[in-house]
């Protein structure tokens, strides 16, 4: 019996019913047991398990920093010379692996971010949907200058979607995606650089366009909004795509605009789970056996469509039955991909570069903060810890 450790517990009754009796059934000698727990207590509760000899077999591993401490740990099975990892790009392997670039856990999906738009109200202001900032700035002025509509259902309250779901969604057109988080992470750029505060600009520029009482309009307010038909365009996760397109509303999906015409399109695309197998596990070839039906088109495309808004990082492509889904999937053609900004190192120390940057949007937004003074602030604060930023 082998036990898989997760933190969705909303998904226990997908794994009984749909995903581990798939693999039975080709794999008949191999029972596995999903043992999820609360996500909240999910991280402690892995290390007391497996510090103590009671971990799963397999471990479903969180990105970047958390990870890395588990790897320093020795959590993790080390994945280098097997296939499995064969089915994968360095991008899509680089959150679970440590510094020396070894690889350590499987990816199982990701999430994306972008834009969720009212086709009907597009339809009748005659906008087109736009594929650059300037273009993106006219569509948002042309909503309110008929003033119908909101055009972007877009709040404050809650600062950290100002960050995944605004800057860090916008601003790799500006800091050239990986070239500018991996300077950022080597400390060959800094945050104060141009193309940084140009994409705090970028962002900056949104205010204008946002509703009344924004400061107070908090995340599921933002989603009601736009699924009641009261706003043009919400900027958002894949992983709403459930709770947006409901009641019958005309939902279309766009990428980041480029900063001019025919330039390069990046999109954000966030590593979210991946499965490592136990170092001390008593079963470790059937759980490489686990991973390795987890690398393979049946599993990912049998997950991914059981959860719309989560999406393979694996090389081959995969369909999608949600057409919502599809369409942010889509999105990834032509584009240059890169994870959110300040979760890659950059937040392992006090004060968390990510952490930061939530705060600093907010002040922009509520207080009026400027670009270049937040960009100060931040770099002001990553210098403070952060070696090859000093």
């Amino acid at each position: 019996m082998l036990t898989l450790g997760s933190w969705r517990t909303e998904d226990l009754a997908m794994w009984e019913d749909e995903i581990l009796p798939a693999f039975e059934k080709t794999h008949p000698a191999i029972d596995v047991k999903f043992s999820p727990i609360n996500t909240n207590e999910y991280n402690a509760a892995i290390q007391s398990q497996v510090d103590g000899g009671t971990g799963p077999d397999l471990i479903t591993c969180r990105p970047y920093d958390v990870n890395r401490a588990w790897i320093k740990k020795g959590y993790f099975e080390k994945l280098d010379g097997k296939p499995v990892l064969d089915s994968f790009d360095a991008l899509a392997l680089d959150p679970w692996s440590d510094d020396a670039g070894s690889r350590y856990c499987v990816p199982t999906a990701a999430v994306l971010a972008g834009f969720f738009y009212n086709k009907d109200i597009f339809a009748e202001l005659n906008l087109q949907v736009p594929t650059t900032q300037a273009e993106f700035l006219a569509v948002l002025k042309a909503v309110k200058d008929n003033g119908k509509y909101a055009p972007l259902a877009l709040g404050s309250s809650e600062s950290w979607q100002l960050a995944y779901n605004g800057l860090y969604s916008i601003g790799p057109a500006y800091w050239k995606g990986e070239e500018g988080r991996q300077g950022l992470i080597k400390g060959t750029k800094k945050v104060t650089d141009p193309e940084f505060v140009a994409a705090f600009e970028a962002f900056e520029q949104w205010k204008p366009y946002l509703p009344k009482g924004f400061e107070s309009l908090k995340y599921p307010d933002m989603t009601q909004l736009f699924s009641l038909g009261k706003a043009a365009i919400l900027p958002d996760g894949s992983w709403d795509i459930n709770q947006v397109a409901v009641g019958g509303l005309n939902v279309g999906v766009f990428g980041p605009p480029a900063i001019t015409a025919g330039g390069e399109r990046y999109l954000q695309e966030m590593p979210d789970m991946a499965i490592g197998v136990n170092a001390a596990s008593k079963h470790k070839a059937e759980a490489d056996t686990f991973l390795a039906w987890t690398a393979s088109p049946e599993f990912q495309e049998l997950y991914v469509n059981k959860l719309p808004g989560f999406f393979s990082m694996g090389k081959q492509p995969v369909t999608y039955t949600n057409t919502l889904a599809q369409d942010f999937a889509n999105l990834k053609q032509g584009a240059k991909l890169t994870p959110r900004l300040g979760l890659d190192r950059l937040s392992a120390g006090t004060p968390p570069f990510d952490d930061e940057v939530w705060r600093v949007l907010q002040l922009m937004y509520n207080e009026d903060l400027s670009a270049q003074k937040a960009t100060e602030e931040l770099q002001k604060g990553l210098t403070s810890w952060y070696a090859p930023q000093q």
